[in-house]
């Protein structure tokens, strides 16, 4: 599975990468807002309080890196291809055709 992953386009990953964010945000927003507020929990509220908010932290942070990723890649593909007009290419001419030329 993570071949497959990794096997394919950026695009495709970020959105991988999203999609197992918002599950692990569910998960968090589980924990959080209904075994905290159970009437005697496993482990008592407050660690159950700690993982959903961190839970709900982590994903929030991959979505917005995961998504700062692909806006940087964007915007440094348009840079690049912005330099590529600018700057004209121009080929010197080879030496010996110019005196080959001459005589």
């Amino acid at each position: 599975m993570i071949k497959y992953i990794m096997s394919k386009k950026d695009n495709e990953k970020a959105l991988w990468g999203i999609l197992l964010s918002v599950i692990v945000f569910g998960v968090g927003y589980y924990f959080l807002n209904y075994i905290a507020t159970l009437e005697e929990p496993p482990l008592g509220h407050t660690i159950h309080i700690l993982i959903g908010s961190t839970l709900m932290a982590v994903a929030f942070l991959g979505v917005v890196l995961i998504l700062k990723y692909l806006y940087d890649k964007r915007k440094r593909k348009k840079r690049r291809e912005s330099k590529r007009r600018k700057h004209k290419i121009v080929f010197l001419k080879n030496p010996k055709e110019k005196i080959n030329s001459n005589s």
